[in-house]
């Protein structure tokens, strides 16, 4: 009787220990993105992981798996998608493989600047271009960002017709691989993190980046030239498994959310001095920088024009055209 006195006086104290420790109330959730730990990206995953585990009291815990730890950008979007990994933040020419529609943000030449993208991501436009990933088990809550991306090569850049017969790394989004094959290049796919090697290798001639991503693999190294184009934005999307996020406490949700909104305008406001620092490391290793010309820029955006023809005919214009019809609102204020 005393022995089964005891046992039943330890389960009560295991079953009050679980209530009364918050621990073991805890949520845990993994964030994987595909950058290093010295980039903006990963101070504004800190900054989410610092906000969501201050504003839910210790109720969510995040661990944070920089630079592809946890899989390539296609294998992080796969376990996004099927629940193996909670949250991932990761650009959207990965995802477009499974939600295609996504890529209108790749467009070439589509953005004026950096202003008038930000109103129309942050507003009803942008929450319409990730709604599709819903489909997908996925939910996407905001736009990151590595920035706009410049054209580098191991030769001069500076109209379409340089890119002829040129071998070009690029992204699995199809609407970038048109982009390289309209400048008579030929695109090929290779992983971020096998980018250095290819360019050292001679593999391909050249890449588009972002400054910021040039500058975390280092490529200024391996590349001689670089064209400030601000052809097209990478942009990043802050995601979750939908059903993960779906069977959250509606006040857990929202702490995620409002958190990774909060991590956008974070790093935002880090990348842009960022750049200017890279670009001064960039000229220091003896890149030459050279900047389109309007001219020149005219050429590029005449040559991208059979992009979008592809696009419309691929996925339709309502995307692109409740872009424009965006900006051209935005312009008139």
């Amino acid at each position: 009787m005393t022995r089964i006195r005891g046992n039943l006086a330890g389960a009560a104290a295991v079953v009050a220990l679980a209530i009364t420790n918050p621990v073991a109330a805890q949520t845990v959730i993994k964030l994987g993105h595909d950058q290093p730990e010295s980039t903006t990206h990963h101070r504004a995953a800190l900054k989410w992981k610092e906000l969501v585990e201050t504003r839910s009291k210790g109720q969510i815990r995040v661990n944070i798996f920089p630079s592809n730890l946890l899989g390539n950008s296609t294998q992080m979007v796969e376990q996004v998608q099927a629940g193996a990994l909670e949250a991932a933040v990761l650009p959207t020419a990965w995802i477009a493989p499974i939600a295609p529609s996504v890529q209108v943000l790749d467009l070439p030449f589509l953005f004026p600047d950096r202003k008038s993208l930000y109103q129309v991501v942050d507003g009803p436009v942008g929450a319409e271009i990730l709604k599709p990933l819903a489909k997908v088990n996925i939910e996407g809550v905001a736009f990151w960002e590595s920035g706009f991306k410049q054209f580098t090569g191991q030769f001069p850049i500076r109209e379409p017709a340089d890119y002829k017969g040129r071998k070009i790394r690029t992204m699995p989004a199809a609407v970038i691989q048109e982009q390289f094959k309209a400048f008579g290049a030929t695109p090929t796919t290779i992983a971020f993190a096998e980018l250095y090697s290819a360019l050292q290798q001679n593999v391909v001639d050249g890449q588009e980046n972002p400054i910021a991503s040039i500058a975390s693999m280092r490529l200024f190294e391996v590349q001689k030239y670089l064209t400030i184009s601000d052809h097209g934005f990478l942009a990043y999307a802050f995601m979750f498994n939908k059903p993960f996020l779906d069977k959250l406490p509606k006040e857990q949700r929202s702490i995620l959310i409002e958190a990774a909104k909060e991590g956008s305008r974070f790093q935002r406001e880090i990348i842009q001095q960022a750049e200017k620092e890279h670009l001064e490391t960039f000229r220091k290793a003896g890149v030459q920088i050279t900047t389109l010309t309007p001219a020149q820029r005219s050429k590029f955006e005449q040559a991208s024009a059979p992009v979008y023809d592809w696009f419309r005919q691929k996925y339709g214009s309502a995307s692109i055209d409740m872009i424009r019809k965006e900006l051209a609102t935005l312009q008139n204020k």
